[in-house]
């Protein structure tokens, strides 16, 4: 009774695809990733710069290229970064909340036809300092690296989403 219970569900999941083939369909196998450096934080740009390629290399296993070669083309620009004090103990903050929010623009082209996305991406990274300490600026880098990739790690769910419209 168990066994023919089972065999419907082995023919109902039959259909499924991971989340990175959809991404694959509206990005491809090469892209172009680049991140706008902005005037009042050029250090940081760079590194969400390093954070997208990584993300990149590691979620979706794509190859970097030139813009000509490129089957889809993703730009970031940082919106906004900002250092939140969560929490304090005798008057000195001891655990802090990096919050950065990236605009993100990708072109891509679906059956020959030339398509632009826009996202906001949201990412943050808690991190504690001990009392009465400044934060360096080697935490500082790390936090930010870190609420990047966080915050591009929410453009992965929504690049699958827009690829599984075009495989239906």
């Amino acid at each position: 009774m168990r066994f023919i219970l089972l065999i419907p569900f082995l023919f109902a999941c039959s259909g499924y695809k991971p989340s990175s083939q959809y991404v694959h369909e509206v990005v491809g196998e090469n892209i172009y990733a680049s991140v706008k450096t902005i005037i009042e934080e050029p250090e940081n740009s760079f590194l969400i710069e390093d954070a997208l390629k990584e993300a990149l290399q590691t979620r979706l296993d794509v190859r970097f290229s030139s813009r000509e070669n490129a089957d889809s083309e993703l730009y970031l620009t940082l919106k906004s970064l900002e250092f939140r004090p969560l929490q304090y103990e005798d008057g000195y903050v001891i655990l802090y909340r990096t919050e950065v929010v990236l605009k993100a623009r990708h072109i891509y082209k679906i059956h020959g036809i030339s398509r632009t996305s826009f996202y906001t991406l949201n990412g943050f990274y808690e991190f504690p300092v001990r009392p009465n300490v400044s934060i360096s600026m080697a935490i500082k880098f790390d936090a930010i690296k870190s609420a990047s990739l966080k915050a591009i790690d929410t453009l992965i769910p929504k690049l699958s989403h827009k690829g599984s419209k075009f495989t239906r």
